[in-house]
């Protein structure tokens, strides 16, 4: 199985970016230098959905580097669930549903019929690879506001009937019903969108140039950062969280 070293090096510095907001997320939680409503301004707003676009995108990308989706679907779902339980239980004034870990392992569940319905379409056809992620990113951008009640750009919404959002299941999905909260939320559209651009960027540089730069840049330490993201993502929230706490304390 190939190693993507540029893959493993770009989720390392998600990794790291991650660190850094959910430090200064914690810190406002805990109402040390930072304030809250701060955190809900554009330059932040644009931070979170970059550090999430990164992550997503490089998972879409190593689907097909791997060999067993259905247990990694489950094992990051699995995770998912457990911070869903952890936050709403143990932690009081967090509460994560529908989380991205949540997400990526249900994306990495849904790619693999899709995968084996697209694999023989795109494999050595970058034409259509390039068209099906141009596609992919025009209806994350189309959907993108779907949480909110409309699709399309804002400046011309077309506003979806309020029946679809009801029940925890159609929030999972987007249609987000009113009064849910979280922390952390990724549902199903328009963040899939954004994981099958990961998906056709790799299908797009298979046998090309940008692929042995993808395979061999590296930044030693951020790369080893990166293939141990998952337990990296676990620990580091409540690490901080537990400093931070002593330090008010």
């Amino acid at each position: 199985m190939k190693r993507y070293e540029l893959a493993d090096t770009l989720r390392g510095l998600s990794i790291i970016s991650m660190i850094a907001f959910h430090t200064c997320w914690i810190m406002s939680f805990f109402g040390v230098l930072i304030d809250r409503q701060v955190l809900t301004g554009t330059w932040f707003t644009i931070w979170e959905r970059s550090i999430c676009i990164g992550f997503i995108s490089i998972a879409g990308f190593s689907f097909s580097l791997g060999h067993n989706h259905l247990r990694t679907g489950l094992k990051i779902f699995g995770w998912g669930i457990v911070i869903t339980a952890v936050t709403c239980l143990l932690i009081p004034g967090i509460r994560i549903i529908f989380g991205i870990l949540t997400f990526i392992g249900t994306a990495t569940l849904l790619m693999i019929p899709l995968d084996k319905a697209l694999n023989g379409k795109v494999a050595g056809k970058r034409i259509t690879a390039v068209f099906l992620f141009i596609l992919s990113l025009v209806l994350f951008l189309l959907t993108y506001h779907i949480n909110a009640g409309y699709i399309g750009l804002r400046f011309f919404p077309v506003y979806l009937p309020k029946c679809l959002y009801k029940g925890l299941f159609a929030t999972f999905f987007g249609f987000m019903e009113p009064g849910f909260t979280s922390d952390d939320y990724f549902s199903i559209l328009p963040w899939f969108f954004i994981f099958i651009c990961g998906y056709m960027l790799h299908k797009m540089i298979i046998g090309t140039k940008a692929e042995e730069i993808a395979l061999n840049y590296k930044i030693r330490g951020i790369n080893s950062m990166g293939r141990h993201s998952l337990p990296i993502y676990l620990i580091h929230p409540v690490v901080i969280y537990v400093l931070v706490w002593l330090i008010t304390a």
